[in-house]
C-alpha cells in the first residue's frame, strides 16, 4: 500500500482545511489605504515674548497650520512704542524636532523698517511640550529688530 493509498487521518484534514481557510481569507484582503499624515506638532496659536537686542521687549503672535514637517502661518510682533508693530509670515520645519527652524519674513513696514516686504530672520528653537524658546538673528534685516530672544506658549 503506498502513501496515496493511505486515508488521511482527521489531523490532515484539519490542518489542510486550516491551510486553505487562511489562503482564502488572504486573497480577500483589501488593499492599503494612503497613510494618514501626522498632526503638524506645531500647528495652533502660540504666543509670548521676544526679547530682541534693539527695540526691547514686545508680544509675538504666531499661527500655524501645516502637514508633516513644514508649517507656515502668519505673525503679529507687538510693542510698547506702536509705531514699531510688525507682521508677516513664518514658516516652520519640524524635521529635527525638538529643535525647530523658524524663518521670520516682514511683511509689513514699521519704524526703522521700511524696507518690508523682503526682510528676513531665523529663529532656532526647541520645543518642549507646549513650549518654543531660542534665539532669532537676522538674514536680512532691519535696525529695529536685532536679534534676541523668543519665548512662546501654545494657545
Amino acid at each position: 500500500m503506498s502513501i496515496f493509498e493511505k486515508q488521511p487521518t482527521s489531523a490532515w484534514r484539519t490542518i489542510v482545511v486550516t491551510a486553505c481557510m487562511a489562503l482564502l481569507v488572504a486573497c480577500d484582503e483589501r488593499p492599503p489605504t494612503t497613510p494618514t499624515a501626522l498632526p503638524f506638532v506645531l500647528e495652533g496659536r502660540w504666543t509670548g515674548t521676544m526679547i530682541d537686542r534693539s527695540a526691547g521687549g514686545g508680544t509675538l503672535d504666531v499661527v500655524l497650520t501645516g502637514a508633516n514637517d513644514v508649517g507656515t502661518g502668519t505673525f503679529t510682533l507687538t510693542f510698547a512704542d506702536a509705531s514699531a508693530n510688525v507682521q508677516g509670515l513664518v514658516l516652520a520645519r519640524t524635521r529635527d524636532a525638538p529643535a525647530i527652524d523658524l524663518s521670520i519674513n516682514l511683511t509689513t513696514n514699521a519704524r526703522d523698517c521700511p524696507g518690508a516686504p523682503g526682510l528676513f530672520y531665523s529663529a532656532r528653537l526647541t520645543l518642549s511640550g507646549d513650549r518654543l524658546t531660542g534665539t532669532y538673528e537676522p538674514a536680512i534685516g532691519c535696525p529695529l529688530l536685532r536679534g534676541g530672544a523668543l519665548e512662546l506658549i501654545r494657545r
